[in-house]
């Protein structure tokens, strides 16, 4: 597929991507982290920005790592996962 130029907004801000995967999943991707932003921001008023992407991404990769383990059958990497988020958060 050739690269193509996307322009989404994410918590406010515009950002350009360019690549070959389709636009249109790049957009949900986006809007999807931009929910998830929102939700944290909600959740620890005052926090920076950078926090709170990152408290998104960990909590994106945490329901990742629960959708893996439930085909799998494995809890470990989930419990890890929400023990770390646990901790950062209680650290912000």
């Amino acid at each position: 597929m050739e690269k193509v130029r996307v322009t989404v907004s994410i918590f406010g801000r515009d950002y350009s991507i360019v690549s070959d995967v389709d636009p249109e999943n790049i957009k949900r991707a986006a809007e999807y982290l931009d929910t998830r932003m929102r939700e944290v921001a909600g959740s620890y008023p005052g926090i920076p920005e950078a926090k709170i992407a990152v408290l998104a991404a960990l909590n994106i990769t945490g329901e990742l790592f629960q959708t893996r383990s439930d085909s799998t059958g494995g809890i470990e990497t989930n419990d890890r996962i929400g023990e770390l988020t646990r901790k950062l958060s209680e650290i912000l």
